[in-house]
């Protein structure tokens, strides 16, 4: 199951940006999607490519790593009420807060440009991200699964 109601992790207590993906990291771990060197190689990338994007109306986060720490697709999602920071994709020495925050884990058989595509389609408008904020886990895993296209 790529979406799961159990890697859908709302934060809305303050945590710093590392906490909160390896809360992701860990849920991805717990249902054997990921091995062990997953979140080192997350943190790893986000260091040296920031994942924060504005979206003018909105930030979100997308993260990802490379293949090699990856046993199967899967995605964990957050629901950033605590307002972890994040640099700019674009502009690192600057940051957002994104809403949503997107921890991808693609194995080699998908193709991650049509993920990400389909990730900017569903989160591109402010309205459709602040009602997904209010959905249950399990809306929110449905939602994910409905509109995310791995090939």
């Amino acid at each position: 199951m790529m979406f799961s109601e159990r890697r859908v992790i709302v934060v809305d207590q303050p945590i710093s940006r590392e906490q909160l993906l390896t809360l992701l990291a860990d849920s991805l771990l717990a249902d054997g999607l990921v091995k062990d060197s997953f979140l080192g190689g997350v943190l790893a990338r986000e260091r040296e490519y920031p994942t924060g994007i504005d979206m003018e109306t909105h930030a979100i986060a997308i993260l990802h790593t490379e293949y090699e720490h990856v046993n199967k697709t899967g995605f964990a999602v957050a629901i950033n009420r605590a307002g972890v920071a994040f640099q700019r994709t674009d502009d690192p020495e600057q940051q957002v807060k994104p809403a949503i925050v997107v921890l991808m884990a693609i194995d080699p058989t998908c193709e991650k440009v049509a993920i990400i595509q389909s990730l900017f389609a569903l989160l591109a408008d402010v309205d459709a991200v602040n009602k997904i904020s209010e959905y249950s886990p399990a809306e929110i895993a449905k939602t994910f699964s409905q509109a995310i296209t791995t090939r």
